[in-house]
């Protein structure tokens, strides 16, 4: 049973299905569904933020929210930092306010490819490189502890970590390193919920759907953000790979373009990789494409959610 829609969402339950989809993609919840489960997944999320509040924390005056999105990997794990400033939350359309500042933006081996020593005359086959819970349990506990207790300027209050898939293109087995990733992906939450529960750090830790990241800015609900591909869709074997290359080309124009994220730091040194062709550029620019418009799209769903609340029915219009 659906809940009792509040007097400002009960025009939710007029609308035909394709406009509930339409919604559900908009603010990143799941678009599958009847009409009564859609308008219910609606009903419970709108009118809650998904952005820790500052004013639960202790950390000072300082009224700024800090996403950081984690794009998970053990040779090449991304990561950055978004800043979100008190002009930003008290805006009626902060899209239009003060942009998001990207503070920290990097990538890093949680694990280093290991090296043999082994003499031309040895026979000695190579050891498999250990990964094992009790090996990369303090690699868990070092990363975040970099990116928490030491993060500058400030902690961040809210953490995004890309959820692991547990098949590749659809495959009936699993690979082992699909094993290994997934194994430290629930590790990172195991250590951030001690954090929370021993008070050691305040905010809220969210596992995202990279489809649903993918579906906002590159499937057929054009936002009109000027930040789409025109809402082509993808189908077919090569579309995780198209995927990646479309993600590499919006992040190119989020830097090139301006008026998307303002960068800083040595951010702004990762972002001109981007738009510097040749081998100057930066490596794995999929990786640290996907934590940006991971954490980008964390940012646009709650200004959705804003606008769906205080728009109504008129927010449909912008979809088209």
């Amino acid at each position: 049973m659906a809940p009792c829609p509040s007097p400002s969402l009960a025009w939710l339950t007029t609308l035909k299905a394709a406009q509930l989809k339409a919604l559900a993609t908009a603010t990143g919840l799941p678009s599958s569904g009847t009409k009564p489960v859609l308008t219910a997944r609606l009903l419970n999320s709108l009118l809650t933020s998904k952005l820790y509040h500052v004013q639960r924390t202790k950390q000072g005056t300082d009224t700024t929210l800090r996403i950081l999105s984690i794009d998970m990997g053990i040779r090449n794990l991304a990561y950055c930092q978004l800043a979100l400033t008190s002009s930003w939350l008290a805006s009626k359309q902060p899209a239009l306010s003060a942009l998001p500042v990207v503070e920290v933006w990097d990538r890093m081996a949680v694990a280093p490819r290991p090296t043999y020593a082994l003499s031309e005359a040895s026979n000695t086959p190579q050891t498999k490189e250990p990964f094992d819970p009790t090996t990369y349990a303090p690699h868990a506990l070092s990363l975040l502890s970099s990116l928490i207790l030491s993060a500058v300027p400030s902690p961040p209050t809210t953490i995004l970590i890309e959820r692991q898939r547990f098949r590749s293109m659809g495959s009936s087995s699993v690979q082992e390193w699909t094993l290994r990733v997934n194994m430290f992906e629930a590790m990172l939450h195991a250590v951030l919920h001690t954090l929370r529960a021993h008070r050691i750090w305040a905010g809220d830790v969210y596992a995202v759907e990279p489809g649903r990241v993918q579906a906002f800015w590159l499937g057929d609900n054009d936002l009109k953000s000027g930040n789409s591909n025109g809402g082509r869709v993808m189908k077919g074997p090569r579309k995780a790979k198209q995927g990646k290359e479309e993600k590499i080309k919006l992040v190119g124009r989020w830097v090139e373009e301006g008026g998307v994220v303002a960068l800083e730091g040595r951010a702004e040194e990762t972002g001109m990789g981007f738009v510097t062709k040749g081998k100057s550029g930066v490596g794995k620019k999929d990786d640290l494409a996907d934590c940006l418009v991971q954490g980008m799209a964390w940012v646009r769903w709650e200004e959705n959610r804003r606008r769906i609340i205080g728009d109504g029915v008129g927010f449909l219009e912008r979809l088209g």
